[in-house]
């Protein structure tokens, strides 16, 4: 039995789901609220992703700006809520979000549960609400009093899941038990669709950024998140396509760049003499969210740190490379003959900690075990 009432939820106009969601868990996220959608068709599914922090972080108010532009896209989803840049802004969208009187809200979070269980509430006073909860304090003893705001909370079974479990089935478990979602197994991966209109975009950018030159393997690369601990250095990223570029020369590189650093990683590839005969173009997302997995589609390998690239490329079934560290292994890729992660197990278990040599000799395995990739159309 859900925890959701069934007869509840049959009655129920509009569902909120709340949660500080990045670009990857949105991925694998949605293919659940959109299941849920598709089984309730009369409910109202809308996000929001406001993590509460209410100030003016670039990234953060620029990542959040990419995300309501995808789920805009997504027709499963009516609307969204963004973050928010201070506290009178996260109140005016607490009204207008109290104005459409949501019937349920679910959130889920990891360190904030007690503050979504009460922004929930405040946001939906009658509605049945329940708190997705990553661990309790004091063992659970005072639960009852931190989400005294929740009609019900929920903490994902981990044991049920098993050592090999990957986040979509965590995903899955959470909105079965919650409200009763079902779904096959072999429908939990995502996919991505892009607009023929965002391809002949990244089609119309490569050709100009490679104008008339060889047309080698094009590699997308992404060694930056937003955690330190998941950087690997720009040293180890010109490195490795200085030893690419060594090998075959008509190798192309994009490197993914947030708007922020973009300037300074453009200089920096012009300053640094062991890429003079490399060729390599930043990117960045300009107008469209849709603009980044269409690049990434493009390429014939994507080799990228622990961020929401990988999970484009194994949604775009590209030939990929993820470093990450050890702490949540459910966030890898599967992998495959063409999907490979590379863990950081020495060290402090930084990802850049995963030297150069190791992701070299890993290509290297892959292109002895299977032809390369045939080059997207993007491309030519």
């Amino acid at each position: 039995m859900s925890l959701i009432p069934s007869e509840r939820l049959a009655q129920a106009k509009r569902l909120l789901f709340v949660s500080p969601l990045a670009l990857g868990d949105f991925l694998y996220i949605k293919t659940f609220l959109a299941a849920l959608k598709q089984q309730h068709p009369t409910l109202e599914v809308d996000i929001w992703l406001d993590d509460n922090r209410n100030n003016q972080d670039g990234w953060r108010l620029s990542r959040s700006k990419i995300m309501q532009q995808w789920i805009a896209a997504e027709p499963a989803f009516s609307r969204s809520y963004g973050c928010s840049d201070s506290k009178a802004m996260q109140d005016r969208q607490v009204e207008a979000a109290k104005a459409l009187n949501y019937d349920l809200v679910i959130t889920h979070s990891g360190s904030k549960s007690e503050q979504f269980s009460a922004l929930a509430r405040r946001i939906s006073p009658k509605g049945f609400i329940v708190t997705s909860l990553a661990k309790s304090k004091f063992g659970g003893l005072l639960d009852s009093w931190f989400f005294r705001h929740s009609d019900k909370t929920f903490k994902i079974d981990v044991a049920a899941l098993g050592e090999q479990h990957h986040i979509t089935d965590r995903y899955y478990q959470l909105l079965h038990r919650i409200a009763g979602l079902t779904l096959e197994e072999s429908a939990f991966m995502p996919s991505l669709t892009i607009a023929p209109e965002v391809s002949e975009t990244a089609k119309a950018w490569l050709n100009k950024k490679f104008p008339g030159q060889a047309q080698g393997r094009l590699y997308f690369l992404n060694h930056l998140s937003t955690n330190k601990k998941r950087d690997w250095h720009q040293s180890q990223l010109f490195e490795l396509i200085a030893r690419l570029t060594e090998l075959a020369p008509d190798s192309r590189f994009i490197i993914n760049s947030t708007p922020e650093n973009f300037s300074a990683l453009e200089q920096a590839i012009t300053d640094e003499p062991r890429l003079a005969n490399s060729q390599v173009a930043v990117f960045t997302v300009q107008d469209n969210f849709f603009e980044l997995p269409a690049m990434i589609a493009a390429a014939d390998m994507v080799i990228t740190v622990e961020t929401a690239i990988m999970h484009f490329a194994t949604a775009s079934q590209r030939p990929l490379i993820a470093m990450m560290r050890q702490k949540k292994p459910y966030w890898a890729p599967p992998e495959t003959a063409s999907s490979k992660v590379l863990y950081a197990s020495t060290g402090k278990g930084y990802v850049s900690d995963i030297g150069v040599d190791e992701v070299t000799s890993t290509l290297a395995q892959m292109s002895e075990n299977e032809k390369p990739a045939t080059h997207s159309q993007l491309s030519s």
